[in-house]
């Protein structure tokens, strides 16, 4: 449908613009994403190191698993606040 297409790219385009205005402040969209980019990454490392450290194999495999899901669910904010901010 043409009309509602529309209308969520204006919308989409009019949050957008408020939040890279938003985020100024803070160095600019781009800068809060590749933070937040770093921090998912530090986490995720962080959970594998302590898979790594524990010796107990059902708790590491949780752990592991964990671990991915951070990576996982972190890539995909990532995905949605790039297509948003546009960087």
């Amino acid at each position: 449908m043409p009309f509602t297409d529309d209308v969520l790219d204006r919308a989409v385009d009019v949050v957008g613009r408020v939040a890279r205005a938003a985020l100024i402040p803070w160095g600019g969209a781009e800068a809060c994403v590749d933070a937040y980019e770093t921090a998912i990454r530090a986490v995720a490392d962080a959970q594998l190191s302590v898979a790594r450290a524990v010796d107990v194999e059902p708790v590491r495999a949780v752990i592991a698993s964990c671990a991915g899901l951070t990576r996982d669910i972190g890539a995909t904010h990532l995905s949605g606040m790039r297509w948003l901010l546009d960087v």
